[in-house]
């Protein structure tokens, strides 16, 4: 009775650590449950047995190895179940930072209906939500085509419908969530990335509420965006943008940061999402004629400064991503698909001459090519736009601790300046930076 009490609570222990390491795909942080249950079985199988004692040294050796052997199929059936068939399902997501205090920027939306999203997505499966992203991240890479949209409608279906992230039907409601510093004259509207199949500040706060929070702590107000993505094509995600620039200029006078001190910062997609506003989108009509405009709708659409952290300029190392924004039926046509690759590469056609711009990329970058960043620069060098590079030496997703710093000095370069200048010539700084602010604001 004991040994099968013990045998029970060692593949418990096993079956527990498989599910935690599919789950979270934190194999690592979950590998001392598993550990633990391993060194249960062994005690339970050879030194509880009758015939331990009386094996030859070889023989105890061979057992062990096969029972480590058991214990890794056994430990790699039980987690493959789990990855394939998802017993237990997706629960909701973990709710999006300061959701409850989260304002509609439409009234009436565009692009909007009551249709069912599912009727019109290729969802092949439902895994767990770590094991969709990771085949969606391998799926929208490299510079071959594969139709990949049942992947990318698989990992916005189980992230963010089962997630309850979005709505199942085409009636979701962008919104921005304001993070106030009191006295800011600037404003930042902070662009999650996802690769238009999710926004990234879903269950994770680092493209979100914890740059907002740290724009704060330097005197800065910041409005994180929820725009619609997949399987909203191409305006959709465009529009929201363009919208919440003017809802965050229109609101000016209510939190108090100047008109013309208002900047973008986009992660990953979102970072394209905001090369592409300023080269493409904006003081252009996107809207569809059918929609009623209101007030907000003529209120200018201008920015001051866009700052993009590893982002893809081009969808020529990532053409299977075209699945997540553009309409699929143009995709699947080469001649379409190719026309599209050509029109959505932002190092053609410039026109961000009056837009200061910053961009920071990772030089190890596996998901987006950081060469597209590089070409985009270069371009926008030799467009005579005020652009500053920033190169890390990252892969994807790196934190503020390797751009903040940077990003900062670039947004207030009169306050750097004025921190590294001698205490006389600083307070001549001051002075004129008080007079031309006067005048023109801060200028960055």
């Amino acid at each position: 009775m004991k040994r099968l009490g013990g045998f029970t609570a060692a593949i418990a222990l096993i079956v527990f650590g498989a599910y935690r390491a599919v789950y979270t795909l934190g194999l690592k942080s979950n590998l001392v449950i598993l550990i633990l249950g391993a060194i249960l079985l062994f005690y339970m199988t050879f030194f509880t047995g009758p015939d331990w004692d009386d094996r030859v040294w070889w023989s105890k050796i061979l057992r062990v190895c096969g029972i480590v052997l058991a214990c890794a199929v056994f430990s790699a059936v039980i987690g493959g179940t789990l990855f394939l068939l998802n017993p237990l399902g997706n629960d909701e997501g973990k709710p999006i930072a300061d959701y409850d205090q989260k304002i509609n920027i439409w009234g009436t939306i565009p692009g909007n209906d009551l249709v069912n999203k599912t009727e019109y997505m290729e969802i092949d499966s439902e895994p767990p939500v770590p094991v969709a992203r990771l085949r969606f991240e391998k799926a929208i890479t490299g510079s071959e085509y594969k139709d990949v949209l049942n992947i990318i409608d698989t990992y916005t279906y189980t992230h963010g419908i089962q997630g309850e992230y979005d709505s199942i039907l085409y009636n979701d409601e962008p919104f921005v969530i304001p993070y106030v510093a009191e006295g800011s004259n600037q404003a930042v509207i902070i662009i999650p990335g996802g690769g238009y199949a999710i926004r990234s500040n879903e269950g994770r706060d680092d493209e979100g509420a914890e740059i907002a929070r740290a724009l704060n702590e330097h005197g800065i107000t910041a409005f994180v965006l929820w725009y619609r993505a997949n399987p909203y094509p191409y305006p959709i995600a465009e529009m929201d943008l363009q919208r919440a620039v003017r809802w965050v200029r229109g609101h000016a006078g209510d939190y108090g940061y100047k008109i013309d001190q208002i900047h973008l910062l986009g992660y990953g997609a979102g970072g394209n999402l905001a090369c592409q506003y300023i080269n493409r989108i904006m003081g252009t009509s996107i809207l569809p004629e059918s929609y009623g405009q209101d007030g907000t709708d003529g209120i200018s659409d201008e920015v001051n400064g866009v700052a993009m952290i590893y982002p893809f300029m081009n969808y020529r190392n990532n053409i299977p991503l075209l699945f997540s924004h553009y309409d699929s039926e143009k995709v699947r046509s080469v001649t379409e698909r190719e026309a599209l690759v050509e029109e959505t590469d932002l190092t053609r056609d410039i026109t961000s001459q009056a837009v200061r711009q910053f961009v920071s990329y990772g030089t190890k970058d596996s998901l987006f090519d950081p060469q597209s960043a590089m070409d985009y620069i270069e371009a926008a060098k030799k467009a005579k736009c005020d652009i500053t590079e920033h190169a890390v030496n990252e892969d994807h997703y790196y934190g503020q601790d390797s751009y903040l710093s940077e990003y900062l000095s670039w947004l207030n370069p009169k306050a750097k300046a004025k921190e590294s200048a001698p205490a006389d010539e600083g307070d001549a700084a001051e002075e004129g930076d008080t007079s031309e602010e006067n005048s023109e604001g801060d200028g960055a």
